[in-house]
């Protein structure tokens, strides 16, 4: 059994706070098992979220998009701390930078872009779509003895979220919207004031998730105090208690959706950064509606999400088998698959 795992990840205004929102998930059943975590990050920007979950954090003082600099730094850090096991969840990662990381550490990391075949101990990729053959066709030249933890299983959410029934309701009443830490485009915005002018729409109460990077703070706030059917929520700390109040969600893709079909809430995922380009299949495999990518076609994909939320208030049948559909491939215990091959496995 491990006693120690070591975490690095980055999280700020730009590249939000999932990265480090999974790896808290993880790292809370890590020590749930027994075992102690550190996180390492790059700047002090995620130090505060990190700690206020009772974690030490130590800062390396790096760029968080150019890793190939802090490799021998991290690289002092990982020999002076006799670093065993360090979980890895970064887009920056070079070939160069984790070959040089794996001499000396077991490396596991978090993956759902297939760039080359990473020279590590064990890749985890939570996609419900992962392609393990993918993996297989990437990783057999290379001659690597590469583990792979795939699929809906590894989902790494929060306990919270673990085996949650949902009943559908047949009226739609309330709508969640999260549109990630930063909402750089102004999602909800838009949508909230699109919404208000829609005769079907503009009576129903709206949940905002309010991300702690999100720059549109004051627009949404005067948009609440207009509309009283509008409300804010910051620093949420019980997001599947949000979800189950709602009926229907509206949300920008990454953890979230996992989140969502944990809970069963029948959904709308729209696309807000580059490497999301796969939630198109969510709804090509039938379990949410898909409104676009709202970088490329802003006004477009807040049309499609009207759209979307009009079927869901018209079509109850729907939106039940959705809901069925979508707690099928999710549990919610991922993170604690995930704790549990790394304590114990790894």
């Amino acid at each position: 059994m491990v006693n120690q795992v070591y975490i690095r990840v980055d999280g700020n205004e730009i590249i939000a706070t999932g990265h480090v929102m999974r790896c808290l998930s993880i790292a809370e059943q890590i020590r749930k098992i027994g075992a102690e975590v550190t996180f390492i990050v790059a700047d002090d920007r995620p130090e505060s979220l990190i700690r206020s979950r009772g974690f030490h954090v130590d800062v390396l003082g790096t760029v968080w998009d150019d890793l190939d600099q802090e490799t021998e730094i991290l690289y002092t850090y990982v020999k002076e701390h006799s670093v065993k096991i360090l979980l890895l969840d970064s887009y920056y990662v070079t070939e160069d930078y984790l070959k040089k990381l794996s001499n000396y550490t077991k490396i596991i990391y978090i993956d759902d872009l297939y760039r080359f075949a990473y020279p590590v101990d064990t890749v985890i990729n939570y996609s419900v779509f992962a392609d393990t053959s993918l993996y297989k066709r990437i990783y057999q030249p290379s001659g690597l003895n590469t583990h792979f933890l795939t699929g809906g299983g590894y989902v790494p959410l929060r306990n919270e979220f673990a085996l949650k029934p949902f009943k559908v309701q047949p009226q739609v009443e309330k709508v969640l919207i999260t549109t990630g830490g930063t909402d750089q485009l102004n999602i909800a915005g838009n949508l909230l004031q699109t919404v208000i002018r829609n005769c079907e729409l503009c009576k129903l109460d709206y949940h905002v998730i309010v991300g702690c990077f999100n720059q549109n703070r004051d627009i949404l706030r005067s948009l609440a105090a207009l509309h009283p059917n509008i409300h804010l929520h910051e620093k949420v700390d019980h997001m599947a208690q949000w979800m189950k109040s709602c009926d229907v969600a509206v949300s920008a893709a990454g953890t979230t959706m996992y989140e969502l079909c944990a809970c069963g809430i029948p959904s709308v995922c729209l696309e807000v950064a580059d490497n999301q380009e796969g939630a198109r299949f969510w709804e090509e495999k039938g379990y949410m509606l898909y409104a676009g990518n709202a970088c490329k076609e802003n006004e477009r994909c807040i049309e499609k999400c009207i759209e979307a939320l009009l079927f869901y208030k018209n079509h109850y049948r729907e939106r039940k088998e959705r809901s069925i559909r979508m707690q099928s491939v999710v549990d919610g215990c991922g993170a604690k698959r995930i704790a549990e091959y790394i304590v114990n496995d790894c």
